[in-house]
């Protein structure tokens, strides 16, 4: 028997009242010094009145959380047509909170206590009919301090108290939907940054990327002795009332349906628009910029895409994307989204096409100098290659399989992920190879099998393969496909891993041995090399100055980026 999780603070009801407005209408609590204040206009956000169903992610004063909401039909004088409702529940504080492990219970919840409302002709729950509720609540509420602690990936993402609830299973997806654009995310993410996504309903997607996001740098930033140990904060849906904390917070990642947010740039560092027309969703950067007038804006947002020295990553990603061809789409019940005019497919199109260009010419440049042919010998770069037929390839289906109301859009429904087929074999050449640090996995080594899992991760991931969808379990080969997604997903996370920890050893053998307090040091654009970042990126060298102030204590760390630095970096010479 599967035990239940018990870290429960407080289970709470949220409606809309015509004339009152969001309000907290029935709730119990753990203790009596929680304060559930504003937490109604987390769980009913702007823009939710549009669909039936949804699962929203929050946070209250640190303590995470997370509600199904409803749409109901009705005649009631003042409600429109419809009654909007959400139940919620709040976590105790931990270090690693997992509020989706109650998700799927909750949904069950809430649909005994509302078919009842509807058997009795009642439009709200009396007491007797909140019963289910406080069984629910006594069963999970905090009984001990140690929750919350990690066991690593394999338990974490294996864990059958809620099968296949947890966001990060969605991790290889969400890669092919972003494409090489999500490593400008993961920079933001080890760099500790502000970041918001701007989504329209259903947001449960929204939700779930943030966590998947906040996770591949999850083991690196509990682990590194920075300026702290606790990794990036995971806000989830955040509303008008949450600007203040906004504005002062730092190192967060959370998503919105408030269009006002786009015209207040000053709060975030990176915002991701999910609703962009084309083909992959819009990344913008904040920059600050010399107000024109004495409440000008202080900040503009410009247009950001990935950099070429994240194809080398991307290129390794890729293949364990193709090798996994796990299969982790959601539908919503409420159809696939409105298609775009001709216009602006032809454009996103236009776009799709100088990415995958990109892609290739980055390849082939990085290519030329580091590859080695499968079998031969050699030292430094280059000299790994794949065990194998060097035509692997494999074609990727737009399949959808039922998820609980809500989606994340599968290829052909508007933001696709990379396009199927075969690779360009200097591509795919590209991507075999190992970081120059010798610390990922390189894929055909002994001890590691066919994506990248170490055959200890594999064995433990092994226990993990009940988290397949209880709705899909049943057909032929359900459990297999789980078991791979499970597999592709600690092989992207071990990669990620692998190239953080990277990073931040070249970084520390920059640094001095006894460092004085607030001491300076400065890199040359040709030192961003020794980190795989491109000497004449801007960005790049904006990402490195983060990593410093994060993870380089007391120390100060300059990129210098002179005409002469940039010249010297040209010709090889300092």
């Amino acid at each position: 028997m599967v035990s239940l999780p018990q870290d429960l603070a407080a289970i709470f009801h949220a409606s809309f009242h015509p004339t009152q407005g969001n309000l907290v209408d029935w709730s119990l609590k753990a203790s009596d010094d929680l304060n559930l204040d504003n937490i109604e206009f987390s769980v009913l956000p702007s823009g939710l009145h549009l669909v039936d169903r949804d699962v929203v992610y929050f946070t209250k004063d640190g303590q995470h959380g997370v509600c199904i909401f409803r749409r109901r039909k009705t005649q009631e004088e003042g409600q429109r047509g419809y009654r909007l409702s959400s139940l919620g529940i709040l976590l105790a504080r931990a270090r690693r909170p997992r509020p989706w492990r109650h998700t799927s219970s909750l949904k069950d919840l809430i649909k005994v206590i509302y078919d009842q409302c509807e058997d009795a002709g009642l439009l709200q729950p009396t007491e007797s009919q909140w019963e289910p509720a406080r069984i629910f609540f006594e069963e999970r509420k905090i009984r001990r301090a140690d929750i919350g602690e990690w066991e690593g990936w394999s338990h974490d993402l294996g864990d059958t108290s809620e099968p296949n609830s947890h966001p990060t299973l969605h991790l290889p997806h969400i890669l092919r939907i972003l494409g090489p654009s999500f490593l400008t995310l993961y920079k933001h993410v080890l760099g500790r940054r502000r970041i918001l996504i701007y989504t329209l309903p259903p947001v449960e997607a929204a939700c779930i990327l943030c966590y998947a996001a906040a996770d591949i740098c999850f083991e690196a930033q509990s682990s590194t002795a920075g300026r702290t140990k606790d990794p990036i904060n995971v806000l989830g849906m955040v509303t008008l009332s949450d600007m203040d904390r906004l504005r002062v917070g730092s190192g967060w990642i959370a998503c919105t349906t408030d269009a006002i947010f786009l015209d207040k740039p000053a709060c975030y560092d990176l915002l991701i628009d999910l609703t962009h027309a084309g083909t992959r969703p819009a990344f913008y950067v904040s920059k600050p910029v010399i107000p024109q007038q004495a409440r000008g804006p202080t900040h503009r947002l410009s247009a950001t895409r990935f950099a070429w020295s994240d194809i080398k990553l991307w290129n390794e990603l890729d293949r364990i994307l193709r090798l996994g061809h796990d299969r982790c789409c959601m539908e919503n019940d409420a159809g696939p989204p409105p298609t775009t005019s001709r216009l602006g497919v032809a454009w996103s199109d236009a776009w799709r096409v100088y990415e995958d260009v990109c892609v290739v010419c980055a390849g082939l440049w990085m290519g030329m100098g580091s590859w080695r042919p499968a079998g031969s010998t050699g030292e430094g770069r280059g000299a790994v290659g794949l065990d194998g037929d060097d035509e692997l390839g494999v074609n990727f289906e737009s399949t959808r399989s039922r998820r609980s109301g809500s989606y994340v859009r599968s290829l052909g429904m508007g933001i696709e992920g990379r396009p199927s087929g075969s690779t360009p074999r200097s591509v795919r050449r590209t991507s075999a190879m190992s970081w120059s640090s010798g610390r990922a996995t390189v894929i055909g080594a002994p001890g590691v099998n066919e994506i990248g899992v170490s055959k200890s991760h594999e064995q433990q991931a092994t226990h993990g393969s009940s988290i397949a969808n209880p709705e899909t379990s049943n057909d032929e080969g359900g459990e297999e496909r789980a078991d791979r997604q499970l597999r592709t997903t600690l092989a992207l996370l071990q990669t990620f891993h692998a190239h953080t920890a990277f990073q931040l050893a070249v970084l520390a053998s920059f640094l001095p041995s006894e460092p004085t307090p607030m001491s300076t040091v400065y890199l040359n654009p040709k030192d961003m090399v020794q980190f795989e970042l491109s000497p004449l990126s801007a960005a790049d060298a904006r990402y490195l100055e983060w990593l410093a102030q994060e993870y380089a204590g007391d120390m100060r760390v300059i990129v210098r980026r002179g005409w002469r630095d940039l010249i010297g970096a040209l010709l090889s010479y300092t």
